[in-house]
């Protein structure tokens, strides 16, 4: 199935990028001085589209939008904060990586575009530590596969 036949999950129209951590359906963001957790707690009903479930907080687009913000949130607004811890929110498995089931379904410019969105958010960690001083620890307790390791 191609993204063209693919329909949005929700009845939407559209892939919006814009959100807010009152909204985040895959992260908890908490902030407790200069030390903040971002725990990966992925909804495994909560796909960008249809025909795919989110297991073992694997991710998808809808995950990244949401990782992207709590960065740019975490610098900007949390200019404090030194330390962010990221960790999974379940139990025994930390990521799966990008969903298998999502990627096999793309069509190749959604991949594309999926793969050049990860990477720009993944390099936004080593923009922070070099230039605002915030420094990611992440705490893998569980398995973990792919980009997700």
């Amino acid at each position: 199935m191609a993204d063209a036949a693919r329909k949005l999950a929700n009845g939407k129209d559209f892939i919006d990028f814009q959100t807010d951590p009152s909204r985040y359906r895959h992260w908890k963001l908490t902030v407790d001085g200069d030390v903040a957790t971002l725990a990966m707690d992925v909804d495994e009903k909560g796909g960008l589209f249809e025909g795919y479930e989110l297991k073992l907080n694997s991710y998808d687009l809808g995950v990244d939008i949401e990782l992207a913000d709590a960065l740019a949130r975490l610098r900007f607004e949390h200019p404090g904060v030194k330390v962010v811890l990221l960790r999974s929110a379940k139990d025994r498995v930390f990521c799966a990586g990008a969903n298998i089931r999502m990627l096999a379904g793309s069509e190749h410019p959604h991949k594309v575009n999926f793969c050049k969105f990860t990477n720009e958010t993944i390099n936004t960690y080593e923009a922070d530590g070099a230039e605002s001083g915030q420094s990611y620890i992440c705490t893998a307790g569980g398995r973990r596969a792919g980009a997700g390791s």
